[in-house]
């Protein structure tokens, strides 16, 4: 509720014209017969509490508490604009609970969205629509105001609303808002006549809670298809590459026709084999070329960190699980000044180690390098090469930097004339899911080019680059799905990543001679794999692991991780074990 300020009938400002501040106050809820709200009244007139409060004790002024309005909107357009995509959104919302996935450019989200929420609001229904971030919200809630016929409420939900969200989660639930646009909480928010789900961006991370951050790590695609199907609504994906996860043909949801790019740059890829260069000649060229015709110039760094995975630099070779056919990551140094069991590679799949000595063993050569370039280290280079200010992107963007080097989630929320990504092998290897995340972020660097996009690798020849610089998305969904069938990865089993602090005797004791004697209904354990050495006092033998359980059934998957975590509480004293339990991880 919300305090209001209201005054006497009949009273005249002037009898108070020896208290000011009183008179003044008086004065402006006199021109307001209906009242003012007390914070806005004091904002307003620069006038403490406390004067209020003895204007209403000389009877002048009374006070009522009313019930907060929510934050509405009301939209302003005439649904023109939405013709094209009218054909999808009614084909969604002819079919009830049926969940959809809709193949749209990033850059048409927004209509598509607003096409979905104008049939439901048509049909006398509300619409939720998800985005991962506030500030995607906040664009949203301009577009629809433009989009959406004249006269449709749409109000925001998330976390910076404050005292606001409540007065929204009221009005939501007693049908007052139209078009709820929110942050994945929304998925949770009542809804007095829901009639269609949309969400922005299917997989972007933010729609998933951090493990241990923000309680139980939850995608909201499962959220929302639970609530799609427990309140008879149609449930939109939106996404130019959708998770593979979820376009498979065996998870039952169902596909709209693809909406094709307008626009696809010309691309060139850099064959970065055989050189020990950080940037190649032909990147450079073409960045002074852009520079001379006053274009603007995008550089995407993937990492800030160490390296995760070996490349040979002269023939692109890639030390790849023998098992798993996952890259191996990259523990320790390539210097060779530790000792082998300081420095390893390793599967963190299935736990496969290999020593990291030795030659490629494709080509012989010893020229081995770690993925991953730091955003600093290619700013240097490139300023010193190019001789201009090259900036780093951070929350705002310099106009007059000609050059910009960030990460590939600020990079890629703008648009290039040359987009570059001077390390694309740092974004196809990685662990389980880092594939396909490497894919959509080489699509949408396509996506958000005007003109050119260029990209150097050693792996010149890879068909997850192949297929993202042509932008098709039919070819590696289907690859992918393949793979992952063989390989038992979800969509085709459950999956649980217990993370284990511990020693590495306490470890194993508890998942080898306590746990793998219980599991049952198919579910398998991988043996753990060293993740981390925390920082700890000199004598501590401490370490972070992490196992996987697998299954075709998720009931028994997180059965068996819930056992795992029972039995890590139960080991005694300083000794004990902390566990932290993921299911069905985005990436491992």
């Amino acid at each position: 509720t919300v305090q209001w300020a209201m005054a006497r009938d009949g009273l005249k400002p002037d009898l108070l014209v020896r208290a000011p501040r009183q008179q003044t106050l008086l004065e402006v809820l006199t021109r307001y017969g209906n009242g003012y709200p007390v914070s806005d009244l004091l904002d307003a007139t620069g006038v403490r509490r406390e004067v209020l409060r003895r204007l209403v004790r000389r009877g002048a002024a009374w006070l009522e508490e009313r019930p907060e309005p929510a934050p509405v909107s009301y939209t302003r357009g005439s649904g023109a604009a939405l013709v094209p995509y009218e054909g999808g959104a009614e084909q969604a919302l002819s079919r009830g609970r049926a969940s959809w996935v809709w193949r749209t450019p990033s850059t048409e989200s927004a209509a598509a969205a607003a096409a979905v929420v104008n049939a439901a609001v048509r049909r006398g229904r509300q619409a939720l629509v998800l985005a991962p971030e506030i500030r995607e919200i906040e664009a949203l809630m301009k577009a629809f105001e433009k989009l959406l016929p004249a006269g449709i409420t749409v109000a925001p939900y998330h976390s910076r609303l404050g005292r606001h969200r409540s007065a929204v989660h009221e009005a939501a639930g007693r049908g007052e808002v139209d078009v709820l646009i929110g942050t994945r909480t929304a998925a949770l928010v009542p809804m007095a006549r829901l009639g269609a789900v949309c969400v922005v961006d299917e997989p972007n991370e933010a729609h998933r809670a951090s493990p241990g951050y923000e309680g139980i790590p939850i995608h909201v695609r499962d959220l929302v298809i639970a609530r799609g199907w427990a309140e008879g609504s149609p449930v939109v994906f939106l996404s130019p590459c959708p998770s593979v996860r979820l376009y498979a043909p065996e998870g039952g949801v169902l596909r709209l026709p693809a909406w094709k790019p307008t626009r696809w740059p010309s691309v060139a890829v850099v064959d970065m084999r055989g050189t020990g260069a950080l940037l190649s000649l032909a990147l450079l060229d073409a960045c002074r070329r852009s520079i001379r015709l006053g274009e603007r110039v995008g550089v995407v760094v993937n990492r800030l960190g160490s390296a995760a995975s070996v490349s040979c630099n002269r023939c692109g070779f890639v030390w790849m699980c023998p098992t798993c056919d996952l890259p191996l990551k990259l523990y320790g140094a390539l210097d060779g000044a530790s000792s082998p069991e300081e420095n390893f590679l390793f599967c963190s799949y299935c736990g496969y180690r290999k020593s990291v000595t030795g030659g490629c063993p494709a080509c012989g050569s010893e020229r081995l390098s770690g993925f991953g370039l730091t955003t600093e280290r290619v700013r240097e280079e490139l300023a010193v090469a190019l001789d201009v200010e090259v900036g780093v992107l951070a929350v705002d963007l310099k106009e007059s930097v000609p050059i910009v080097v960030g990460t590939a989630r600020r990079v890629l929320e703008w648009e290039w004339d040359l987009t570059v990504i001077p390390d694309a092998d740092s974004l196809l290897f990685g662990g389980a899911g880092s594939i396909e995340k490497g894919f959509r972020f080489l699509y949408v660097a396509a996506e958000v080019s005007r003109s050119r996009l260029l990209v150097q690798t050693r792996s010149p020849d890879n068909h997850v680059l192949r297929e993202a610089l042509r932008g098709d998305y039919e070819t590696f969904a289907a690859k992918e799905l393949s793979k992952r069938r063989a390989l038992k990865y979800p969509p085709y089993a459950h999956l649980a990543e217990v993370t284990l602090e511990g020693s590495e005797e306490m470890v194993r004791s508890t998942l080898e001679s306590r746990l793998r004697p219980t599991l049952g209904n198919g579910v398998e354990l991988l043996d753990p794999v060293l993740l981390a050495v925390p920082s700890l006092p000199e004598g501590e033998k401490r370490r972070v692991w992490r196992a996987l359980l697998r299954g075709r059934k998720r009931s028994a998957v997180a059965e068996a991780a819930s056992l795992v975590a029972r039995l890590a509480s139960e080991t005694p004293g300083s000794s004990n074990l902390k566990a932290c339990i993921n299911i069905d991880p985005e990436e491992v």
